[in-house]
């Protein structure tokens, strides 16, 4: 994003990434746990509907959370249609980063682990950076809510339904839903993350680069042996570094790098 990003803009983006650092402590602390309390109050803790009331804790505070810059005259008015999935991502990401450390201070004071050494978190790391991103996808759909839909209320509604579709598993694992088990639920939950984080991050290269996105992604390639460039196929063998495919002039097969 910052190599993209217009030279202008950084700073503006990276006053976005620095404002939500402390926004997730803040909503968990000054407003979950307090409507936590209230809401458990109303229905009981042992009820069905409490349960389920806990759901929506996330969705709603920290997506209103992440938007609190807009109260910033200078900050809207920098808003554009061509800057609104960058912003998303740096707000997103700022936010991410908080919970990650919020959700470090959370683990580290938890006794039974936190004798653990650090490489026995690989998961949360990579469950941390997708969500990451995640939260870009989120904040971008709210903004454009605002800039392009001229309706702000329905892109805020729609990036509380976001989030809420990727938490709500968890709160299926939590009643195990099905009977399957601990053990299955946990396998369902990664696999949910996954895929979940991929239709995120698709749905952010369509922000950005509309009904041609998947190609954006792939760009082009030069042929080695005719030397004319050719859209760059998705089913190509990926070898990281290079990938193996067939141009479509002259049938040759070629390692392109994009």
């Amino acid at each position: 994003m910052w190599k993209t990003a217009p030279r202008e803009e950084r700073t503006w983006l990276l006053f976005a990434v620095l404002a939500q650092l402390p926004m997730c402590g803040l909503a968990f602390y000054g407003v979950r746990q307090p409507l936590d309390a209230w809401v458990r109050d109303g229905l009981g803790a042992g009820s069905e509907a409490y349960r389920f009331a806990r759901v929506l804790y996330a969705p709603v505070t920290e997506e209103l959370a992440k938007l609190w810059p807009l109260v910033l005259l200078s900050f809207r008015q920098r808003l554009t249609p061509g800057n609104l999935t960058r912003a998303g991502v740096a707000l997103g990401l700022g936010f991410g980063v908080g919970e990650m450390w919020m959700g470090a201070g959370l683990v580290a004071n938890n006794p039974a682990v936190a004798g653990l050494p650090w490489y026995m978190f690989g998961g949360y790391l990579g469950e941390r950076f997708m969500v990451c991103i995640c939260h870009g996808a989120f904040t971008a759909t709210a903004l454009r809510g605002l800039r392009l839909w001229r309706a702000p209320g329905r892109g805020v509604w729609a990036a509380m339904g976001l989030h809420g579709a990727g938490n709500f598993p968890i709160y299926l694992a939590s009643r195990d839903f099905g009977k399957w088990g601990e053990p299955v639920w946990q396998v369902l939950l990664g696999l949910w993350l996954i895929v979940f984080f991929a239709a995120m991050f698709g749905l952010l290269a369509y922000y950005a680069y509309g009904k041609g996105w998947l190609q954006a992604l792939l760009g082009t390639a030069r042929c080695r042996g005719c030397g004319r460039e050719y859209p760059r196929p998705w089913w190509s063998l990926n070898c990281v570094t290079h990938r193996l495919d067939r141009c479509p002039h002259c049938g040759r097969w070629n390692w392109t790098r994009a």
